[in-house]
């Protein structure tokens, strides 16, 4: 039995070869344009100087803490350079045509692996591919989300059980993706509605799901409690009381879904009104239910996978897409799922051709945003790296054994290319970190760069009044000023 299934697979995949190359092709060069910019990314500057992985400890991610050893060969973390970003470009590739075998009718095709590649390569996943340590892991619990259904209309026992471990899993390596499942059941729940193919095992297998979905997010939460060290992570790891929920749930939908607006270009808005209204024109007239009954199943779908892609943050009071793109990317992946559906729904007709014209160029200029980002990072990095050496040169005569401490205004100026990339893409002010900043991540940077074992602290200019027998140094781009053996410097 178990050799012809392999029998199967490898006559499947001899079939399929040129589009699982495609698929492939497209994620890794979106993932490799970002990688080899070789950008240090929030943690990386950690992770690279310590060693440290710290994914169980202080995230709760087990899985992702497991993983990063076997990739690894160690529990020593090293910079592995491109290694992790062709992992994750491979993981992507493999969620892409998993998705499309369960929602485009058991086939792949060209356009469906196209816009699959969105639930990688989305604006949004853009800031968990950027991490240089832990990608393939982030990648991993969006792999995990989908892969129970292979089993969705087939044995019920199997598709529980690998539910369950999938979403265990995926809780286990990066929670953002907690709504990817709710959106695959509601993708495959609409497409047998609307079919008309046996309504009530599409309900005993929802049903089925929400229970997997129940249990395996309880024992995720119980092996939480054995985490003490979670409770580092303060507004992040709390969950709403239980009278507050619905109201939580109301005031996260909302500006979950207006953040997404915000950040979305006004072209990216409009290309998604044009495919949502031909998704729902082409679900009603394909449909084999009553024209009522068909916009009542579709306006639901729209709805709950818009919202619900948001998955467990629903009920944390803190707002975390707020707090970076990194916790939003539900979305993105529920754009992709929904036209996938689109598109496995088309007969030949002009209406099938317009769609597949708009899906083109809603993939355009999405699919096309990682190379943009990949180039904005390096312009940033290299604009760190330059100030970073201008500023350790004006310093070097300064500091010695007497210095207690050093101040600045700002650290350095953000990239021109990005300033003005940010014009078209707002987005790209929570991506692309800035220089600016005073915070550890930079720090280390600024140490890593320069070899200078120092500590530059955040201060206002406004509140202190400098002489000029204070003044130390003054060029181009600095100020100097030293009081009571602190130097202050002021950013010009």
């Amino acid at each position: 039995m178990l050799n012809n299934k392999v029998i199967l697979l490898k006559k499947w995949i001899v079939e399929n070869k040129s589009l699982i190359f495609l698929s492939v092709l497209i994620n890794q060069l979106a993932v490799l344009a970002i990688g080899i910019v070789n950008f240090t990314y929030i943690d990386d500057a950690a992770r690279q100087i310590t060693g440290v992985t710290d994914f169980a400890r202080s995230y709760s991610r087990w899985g992702s803490e497991i993983a990063s050893w076997l990739v690894q060969g160690s529990r020593h973390l090293t910079d592995m350079g491109l290694t992790t970003h062709i992992i994750t470009g491979l993981i992507l590739s493999l969620t892409s045509l998993t998705a499309v075998y369960c929602l485009n009718n058991k086939k792949l095709a060209v356009l469906p692996l196209i816009v699959s590649a969105i639930i990688g390569l989305n604006p949004w996943f853009l800031q968990s591919i950027s991490f240089r340590f832990d990608s393939p892991y982030m990648a991993l619990s969006i792999l995990f989300s989908i892969v129970p259904f292979l089993w969705w209309d087939k044995k019920s026992k199997v598709f529980f059980i690998s539910s369950i471990i999938s979403i265990f899993i995926m809780c286990n390596t990066y929670q953002a993706s907690s709504g990817i499942y709710i959106i695959m059941v509601l993708a495959l729940s609409l497409k047998e509605m609307l079919a008309n193919m046996h309504p009530q095992k599409t309900l005993k297998t929802v049903l089925l799901s929400a229970a997997a979905y129940i249990i395996a997010l309880f024992i995720y939460v119980f092996e939480t409690k054995l985490n003490p060290g979670l409770n580092q992570r303060g507004g992040h790891v709390v969950i709403a009381d239980l009278k507050d929920i619905p109201q939580t749930i109301f005031t996260n939908s909302q500006m979950y879904l207006h953040r997404i607006f915000q950040q979305s270009t006004k072209l990216w808005l409009a290309l998604f009104a044009i495919l949502i209204l031909l998704f729902i024109i082409t679900s009603i007239l394909n449909s084999k239910l009553s024209f009522f009954k068909s916009i009542t199943f579709v306006s639901l779908y729209l709805i709950l996978g818009s919202v619900l892609s948001y998955g467990v943050f629903l009920i944390f009071p803190e707002q975390l897409a707020l707090v970076a793109p990194r916790y939003a990317y539900g979305f993105g992946v529920f754009t992709s799922i929904t036209f996938i559906v689109l598109l496995s729904n088309l007969t030949p007709s002009l209406l099938s051709k317009t769609s597949k014209v708009f899906v083109c160029l809603f993939c355009y200029y999405i699919l096309s945003f990682p190379f943009i980002y990949a180039s904005t990072l390096y312009y940033q990095k290299e604009a760190f790296e330059r100030q970073s050496m201008i500023l350790a040169d004006s310093l070097k005569n300064l500091v010695n054994t007497e210095t207690r401490a050093i101040y600045s205004d700002t650290l350095f100026k953000d990239s021109p290319i990005l300033i003005n990339s940010v014009r078209n893409f707002s987005i790209l002010k929570e991506l692309v970190p800035s220089n600016a900043t005073i915070y550890w991540p930079n720090q280390l940077l600024f140490k890593t760069i320069t070899g200078m074992n120092i500590t530059i602290n955040q201060f206002n200019p406004k509140t202190v009044k400098f002489t000029s027998s204070e003044l130390k140094l003054s060029d181009y781009y600095y100020e100097i000023y030293e009081r009571d053996y602190d130097l202050y410097i002021i950013r010009k």
